[in-house]
């Protein structure tokens, strides 16, 4: 049968002479692996919807107990244009669907993830600031829908001892107001822009939040965009 959901492309890679395999978090569905037939052909308009970090309303053929799924008919939701020409909106926009990628299982529905992710997507696209505390909220955010959600005063976990999270002077405050923040309320841009980050609690942060993430997920180990946006941004 033919399903129609929303979905954000997180990795593509080729298929065949012709074709593409797009890894897609979809809302309905969890994270489905699509063939985009064409794709590669010089010509084909549908390429261009591929592209990680998009967000897109896709037709596919869909039948249970399969892992590929071949497309039907595409369009965009929102078209993210000002990562075309951004480096650091983009670089930031591939870290958060690099970390979708590598810890949701597939055909694991999550809605509320996905909203979340494309809450933080569109806060990329749109705000010109403070991109670095929206990334941790979305980190934060996904430790806690995995049912992984840090306890600040709890630091010790089986073989593992976590960075203090006290030991920046403000990173305790911005790591409480992030736990509890809402990326949709009205007052969360205000809110976020009130947070003062010293290069001390920027360090204390990402690799208190980092540790729990590798912990959890192996996979979170080698995160090849993240190591590309941290030299972008030194």
């Amino acid at each position: 049968m033919i399903v129609q959901t929303p979905a954000i492309v997180l990795k593509r890679f080729p298929y065949s002479d012709t074709s593409v395999i797009a890894h897609c978090f979809t809302r309905d569905y969890g994270k489905v692996g699509i063939m985009v037939r064409g794709a590669q052909r010089k010509k084909s308009p549908r390429s261009a919807y591929f592209q990680p970090a998009n967000y897109l309303e896709t037709l596919f053929y869909y039948k249970q107990n399969r892992n590929l799924y071949t497309l039907s008919k595409v369009s965009f939701i929102k078209n993210w244009i000002h990562f075309q020409d951004d480096l650091k909106r983009l670089s930031y926009a591939l870290a958060t669907v690099e970390l979708v990628e590598k810890t949701i299982a597939d055909h694991d529905p999550h809605e509320n993830l996905f909203d979340e992710l494309a809450a933080t997507l569109s806060f990329f696209h749109h705000e010109e600031t403070h991109f670095n505390l929206c990334f941790w909220y979305f980190e934060l955010r996904l430790l806690q829908q995995l049912g992984f959600q840090p306890h600040l005063p709890e630091r010790e976990f089986p073989g593992l001892m976590l960075p203090d999270p006290n030991a920046g002077p403000n990173s305790r405050q911005i790591l409480e107001y992030l736990i509890h923040a809402n990326i949709n309320d009205t007052s969360f841009r205000d809110d976020i822009s009130n947070q003062v980050v010293t290069a001390k609690d920027r360090r204390v942060i990402a690799n208190y939040i980092n540790a729990n993430l590798e912990y959890h997920f192996d996979s979170c180990r080698n995160r090849k965009s993240l190591k590309i946006l941290k030299q972008l941004l030194t």
